[in-house]
């Protein structure tokens, strides 16, 4: 027994954190972003999911001093343009940013529209880009897109494999100490009785996706105030944390 915990101790000890640029927020991850396994974030539309992302881009190039790996990011998006505005906001308004001049210049960013251009990028491309420059952090927004927008008809075993393909590759690369982020889309399903109507939402993708999480967070709104939530963790208990988002990036409130 006192082997395990040692050993729990040690492996807790080796884990690196990626700070999210906030410490509160820092403190419900108890460090930050884990380097072990993929992280999702889901949740709806205009719920913060993004808006961290982006964030996480700029504290990844952070000295390790400052919670940092003095790495790049790469950014892959499957639905949208990327959000260079709002990326250039955050470089002038965040403070730790501008007092270790960090701009946008190690951001990687690949658009890409389908699952086999997802393969290709994450399999090949990725790879040849950490040969030549250090990176820190993968974000994929969002992972379901191009699942959803290709018709797979009857060939559900075509889809898992091509999942658990994406998923291997992540795992694989994060263990070059890698953030790896995932945004995912949801899906709802209302149960009705003669109380209420409730909605109750979860990631998309199924049981094959979530198989491959090993930290799972839902963002979503109530009333003025967005919340994260932790739902799925290796090692963190669900906990919430409420947060606004300014010009200066995202801030957890009391």
């Amino acid at each position: 027994m006192e082997n395990y915990f040692e050993n729990a101790k040690t492996i807790k000890e080796c884990e690196k954190y990626l700070t999210t640029g906030c410490s509160k927020f820092d403190a419900l991850l108890q460090g930050g972003i884990s380097t072990r396994g993929i992280t999702q974030f889901y949740g709806a539309a205009s719920t913060g999911k993004t808006q961290l992302a982006l964030q996480l881009c700029l504290t990844v190039q952070l000295p390790e001093t400052e919670g940092g790996f003095a790495a790049g990011a790469v950014y892959i998006c499957t639905e949208s343009v990327f959000p260079s505005r709002r990326l250039q906001e955050l470089i002038q308004k965040l403070e730790i940013t501008k007092k270790y001049e960090i701009n946008g210049d190690s951001v990687f960013v690949e658009h890409i529209s389908t699952t086999r251009e997802l393969e290709i990028c994450l399999l090949h491309r990725i790879p040849i880009l950490m040969s030549a420059q250090k990176i820190g952090l993968i974000v994929v927004d969002s992972i379901a897109a191009p699942y959803r927008i290709e018709d797979w008809k009857d060939e559900s075993n075509n889809r898992a494999k091509s999942l658990r393909t994406i998923g291997q590759q992540l795992h694989k690369l994060c263990k070059n100490d890698i953030c790896v982020i995932c945004i995912n889309q949801v899906t709802a399903t209302v149960y009705s009785n003669v109380l209420n109507d409730n909605l109750s939402v979860k990631p998309a993708l199924g049981t094959t996706w979530l198989s491959m999480i090993t930290n799972s967070i839902e963002f979503y709104r109530l009333d003025s105030l967005r919340y994260a939530c932790i739902k799925l963790s290796s090692h963190l208990s669900e906990r919430t944390v409420s947060f606004e988002i300014q010009g200066s990036g995202l801030k957890a409130v009391n």
